[in-house]
């Protein structure tokens, strides 16, 4: 018998979007002292923005509990996630602050309710969640050719496409079709290397590590390849610089936040799968 509800799932995603935001300080991002490179966005809006796409996650994750096939659980998925990203909108007045996390969420959400089917949860953690993201990998095969086949035809495009159609670049998208592989491969296992750390030390480490692995896209869409090299540096030289000492870690963060700010650069990407990070470090905590 799985150990943690389809509500406690749910919940224990909410807290890993709110962990998130709250963790302080951060590199041109909303936190609850700063709205980092954002003129449009604060920590209240990030909390309304939460909230709305609380009940969606919990849908997610029933999805998966109840789909008969990994095709129209996508399906499912993409619909549901197109209500929810509607209902995040309606909340935040148009200001867009979780689309590419719901459709995170929502795929592995999903994907975690299919494999809690015939496995518990216990048993997804000693394979450190590969079930999951195989899952993802299989529903989400395809996505990025099928979504961006007919883009130069597109009067509008998204973010993500125009990132795609200058650079090359796939975006969530084509983090989900291969699996989360940031997420598998740099974030999940430093986390267990850091395990006897405090959490928001662990956390902040995290995020700088991130910062500077990461093709970004909010950063390569701001500031293109140029902006996301001079913040991958910073983040490689705040690990050499600072590492190993929280509290000047969390001053040398104060500084980076600020020549953000300046450079109007906010890494929204790392955000992202910083939150998602935590969602699995919660649930590798979970009785």
């Amino acid at each position: 018998m799985n150990s943690l509800t389809t509500i406690d799932l749910a919940a224990v995603a909410r807290q890993s979007l709110l962990a998130e935001v709250t963790l302080s300080p951060k590199p041109g991002l909303v936190d609850p002292y700063s709205n980092g490179a954002h003129t449009d966005m604060d920590y209240d809006l990030f909390v309304t923005s939460i909230n709305a796409l609380t009940p969606f996650l919990h849908q997610y994750v029933t999805l998966g509990r109840q789909a008969t096939s990994l095709t129209t659980l996508f399906t499912a998925l993409r619909q549901t996630g197109a209500t929810g990203e509607r209902a995040m909108l309606t909340a935040t007045r148009q200001v867009n602050t979780h689309k590419g996390a719901n459709f995170s969420y929502a795929v592995l959400l999903g994907a975690l309710g299919w494999c809690l089917r015939d496995q518990s949860l216990a048993e997804l953690r000693v394979r450190q969640f590969t079930p999951v993201f195989t899952t993802v990998q299989e529903m989400t095969a395809g996505l990025t050719s099928g979504d961006f086949a007919q883009l130069r035809a597109k009067q509008r495009l998204s973010y993500g496409e125009q990132l795609y159609v200058k650079y090359g670049v796939l975006g969530v998208r084509g983090e989900a079709e291969a699996g989360y592989p940031a997420l598998q491969r740099l974030a999940l296992p430093f986390l267990r290397q850091h395990q006897a750390l405090a959490p928001n030390y662990r956390y902040a480490k995290l995020m700088v590590y991130l910062i500077a692995q990461l093709e970004d896209g909010n950063v390569l869409h701001r500031g293109g390849q140029t902006g996301l090299q001079r913040v991958q540096a910073y983040a490689q030289q705040l690990m050499g610089s600072t590492w190993d000492d929280e509290e000047r870690l969390r001053a040398a963060l104060v500084q980076f936040d600020q020549q953000l700010i300046d450079w109007h650069l906010s890494p929204g990407g790392t955000a992202d799968l910083l939150a998602l990070s935590i969602f699995f470090d919660q649930l590798n905590q979970s009785v």
